[in-house]
């Protein structure tokens, strides 16, 4: 058995006139209940700068800060999703469980969000978050009287998003490359293993 300790930390900073998405009219949906078009997918590429980070199952995605620009047509609060699956117990009133996670509400636009601090608007990812090679993000706005548009006079391109991917949790792998020994033949006065120090 291999005892590791994971130390990652990514940054990324996410501009809406960067979205690979900004001409595509099917990026657009009608979220659950509503007969409006009110969601738009929003999507960044990574052009592979993280495809060596493993994260563990233990890692986390902080939103440090994020932007909702001006849009017509929208006001009243919008719900910013992360596409990915979690291990979090998530639900929203919208989706339930069925859908991707809520990472952080604005109650209208042309808000901005500053976090400070860890604890709040995050969401547990996958081991293979960054290796996709792109994020994902939702936009939506369930309470409309018109469908949206997200593309004229391209409002989207003022959004931004500001992620901090923090995996520094104690975790059991089997993975040589990614962990030292342990010895187990000295456990000590208080019966706990002791790590062989890295090299």
């Amino acid at each position: 058995m291999k005892y590791t300790k994971y130390k990652s930390r990514v940054k990324l900073i996410l501009t809406g006139d960067d979205n690979m998405f900004a001409s595509n009219q099917s990026s657009t949906y009608q979220t659950t209940g509503s007969t409006y078009t009110n969601g738009v997918r929003i999507r960044f590429n990574l052009n592979s700068a993280f495809n060596d980070v493993v994260l563990s199952h233990n890692a986390r995605c902080i939103m440090e800060a994020c932007y909702v620009p001006a849009i017509t047509g929208i006001s009243n609060y919008i719900l910013v999703r992360l596409v990915t699956p979690t291990n979090d117990k998530a639900l929203d009133t919208k989706n339930f469980n069925r859908g991707n996670p809520v990472l952080a509400v604005f109650k209208g636009t042309d808000q901005t969000i500053l976090n400070c601090s860890e604890f709040f608007y995050n969401l547990n990812v996958p081991i293979n978050f960054l290796q996709n090679g792109y994020i994902d993000v939702q936009l939506e706005s369930p309470i409309v009287a018109a469908n949206i548009d997200f593309f004229t006079g391209t409002p989207l391109n003022k959004f931004f998003l500001s992620l901090i991917i923090i995996d520094e949790d104690d975790e059991v792998t089997n993975d040589t490359n990614l962990s030292t020994n342990v010895e187990f033949k000295n456990y000590g006065r208080l019966g706990m293993p002791i790590r062989t120090p890295l090299a």
